[in-house]
């Protein structure tokens, strides 16, 4: 097996599910000591495939590369029947992403269409299960409908031109989308509105990881220097 390039543990057992650059994505179980299947990603996608749970544990999406860079697959499966294929395919276009780029971002049309070509670096379900985020290269975020695909939300802090993928999160309540950047910066942006409402500054490198605490309002977040920072909303 190749580099990992996601890890997603199931909320409600012991399986988890890795996705890797050899562009299958495995289902695991840590009482095993071998996988328990194996999915093959179709030859019409390319490049690192992105897997993960919902939060209910019974629905896991598959992510990767249009081959001729047209876009993004995200497949649906059912965690209790993933031997049958996915139940549903969602497709995020390129010319979908430049467009809502181009009507939801102030920048220029040439850069617009830079950043509707970047790679896809994470993947992860709000806890209703109906939306989507995608942390991508430049430091965008992307929010899509979790059941049709379709474009919500593209979030790009003004001002700099980010070179690193956005480390991204929901807080638990699904109110807000936390983006860690290159800069050591967090942005803070309204799902409802997509307005950005805070930016937390305070790491001292690239922020690698951020995460909520689900139970108060505080954010954890890693910086290069593993060190890591709390703040209150």
């Amino acid at each position: 097996m190749d580099a990992v390039t996601s890890i997603s543990m199931c909320p409600v057992d012991d399986t988890f599910l890795t996705s890797s650059k050899d562009r299958t994505v495995r289902l695991w179980d840590v009482k095993e000591a071998g996988c328990l299947a194996e999915l093959k990603l179709p030859a019409e996608t390319t490049g690192d495939p992105l897997a993960v749970f919902d939060s209910t544990g019974l629905v896991f999406a598959v992510t990767a590369a249009m081959s001729d860079n047209q876009g993004h697959y995200i497949h649906l499966y059912d965690a209790r029947n993933y031997s049958g294929g996915g139940f549903a395919e969602l497709v995020v276009s390129q010319a979908d992403l430049e467009t809502a780029i181009q009507s939801q971002v102030s920048v220029s049309a040439t850069r617009a269409a830079e950043l509707s070509r970047v790679a896809w670096k994470s993947i992860a379900f709000n806890l209703s299960g109906d939306q989507i985020l995608i942390g991508a290269d430049m430091g965008m975020t992307i929010l899509l409908d979790g059941f049709e695909g379709t474009i919500q939300r593209i979030l790009v802090p003004p001002g700099t031109n980010y070179s690193r993928p956005a480390v991204v999160c929901f807080t638990p309540d699904d109110k807000t989308v936390l983006a860690g950047h290159d800069d050591g910066s967090i942005s803070c942006w309204d799902v409802a509105t997509g307005a950005l409402v805070n930016t937390l500054k305070g790491n001292t490198g690239r922020v690698n990881c951020v995460e909520p605490n689900p139970k108060y309002a505080q954010i954890a977040s890693g910086c290069t220097h593993t060190a890591l920072w709390t703040w209150q909303l």
